[in-house]
């Protein structure tokens, strides 16, 4: 079974068809929490990042910090993802056959996979090898604002 029939069942799913034809309102909506979900895990990452980086918020370690943006890491993670369904299934067809979905959808996959791997073993150490912290606190942030910009091309880029 391909993909693009995967995608185009999931377009004509009743779930799918009541939210294609739900007031446009559902979908300013779900737009407004997926990019709310993304602001709450950019703003969160960013903080700890830049701790591990040596630079903003000195008076805090990384765990501090960490511990602290967990709950906002993972309430944006839950926007994203519930908002990215509503947005995709009365559209998946359209979605399917674009590059820069398919490119976001894998650097969503790897930034989570480093987020609660590496990035939660070195944000959460006392004291991590100085080299690990810059090392992950940039692949981190390259991950995480790649999504967010191949997202953003997700409109700008036809299959």
């Amino acid at each position: 079974m391909s993909t693009e029939t995967i995608f185009q069942a999931i377009q004509n799913s009743s779930v799918a068809v009541s939210l294609g034809q739900a007031p446009l309102i559902f979908g300013i909506l779900a737009q407004l929490f997926h990019i709310a979900g993304l602001v709450l895990v950019l703003t969160s990452i960013l903080l700890v990042n830049l701790r591990l980086l040596g630079v903003g918020l000195i008076h805090f370690t990384a765990p501090q910090l960490a511990n602290y943006t967990k709950p906002f890491v993972l309430t944006g993670l839950v926007f994203l993802v519930l908002s990215g369904v509503f947005m995709l299934a009365p559209s998946a067809a359209l979605y399917e056959p674009n590059p820069a979905f398919w490119f976001k959808m894998k650097l969503f996959v790897v930034a989570l996979v480093i987020q609660y791997s590496l990035y939660r073993k070195v944000a959460t150490a006392e004291n991590p090898r100085r080299w690990l912290a810059i090392f992950t606190a940039i692949i981190s942030l390259l991950l995480w604002f790649g999504v967010g910009l191949a997202g953003r091309a997700i409109g700008f880029i036809a299959a």
